[in-house]
């Protein structure tokens, strides 16, 4: 399984990404701030994000990649895999935008739900609690800066949590 994360430089339809990560383990995460500069058309950006990632504009065009190559990368890495995201709406739509704008077909790359999956383990397996209150469980106390590394690395740790946490409904 394949977890990715975008953060973007606002929630609107003209917003473009700005850091993406990926990876099939917590030891294996990639991730790349997007230096808008190098992309036509990426000027959208929404300061009141910044209290949500972190991530200034100046970090972006000083420490980000090129986008195309970023693009490039996903492709090679990611192409025809299992690629799953908490937010596959927004995460597909700066997925989608990316490989666009980069000159790749973004259906080369599927995200899929990654609460539908884990929900779907869940009640196959007829488990003694519900899928939320083991996410609640796990949850309580974060309060963490939303990064895309950091935040493919918690989900990674929620699926190993929710695997270890289960009790069968038969035991």
């Amino acid at each position: 399984m394949i977890i990715i994360d975008f953060e973007a430089s606002s929630l609107r339809k003209i917003s473009h990404p700005i850091e993406v990560a990926w990876g099939d383990s917590p030891e294996t995460i990639k991730s790349y701030l997007l230096n808008p500069d190098y992309m036509a058309g990426w000027t959208d950006w929404n300061p009141k994000c910044f209290e949500f990632h972190g991530i200034t504009q100046e970090e972006l065009r000083n420490k980000g990649a090129d986008p195309r190559e970023v693009a490039e990368q996903m492709v090679v890495e990611l192409a025809g895999k299992d690629v799953y995201s908490d937010e596959p709406r927004y995460d597909t739509r700066w997925k989608n935008r990316l490989l666009s704008d980069s000159g790749y077909d973004p259906s080369v790359i599927r995200i899929r739900d990654l609460n539908h999956y884990l929900k779907h383990r869940i009640n196959a397996a007829s488990y003694c609690k519900s899928f939320n209150d083991l996410v609640c469980s796990f949850e309580c106390c974060e309060t963490r800066r939303h990064r895309a590394g950091v935040d493919v690395y918690w989900l990674f740790k929620l699926v190993e949590y929710l695997e270890e946490n289960l009790c069968e409904a038969s035991s």
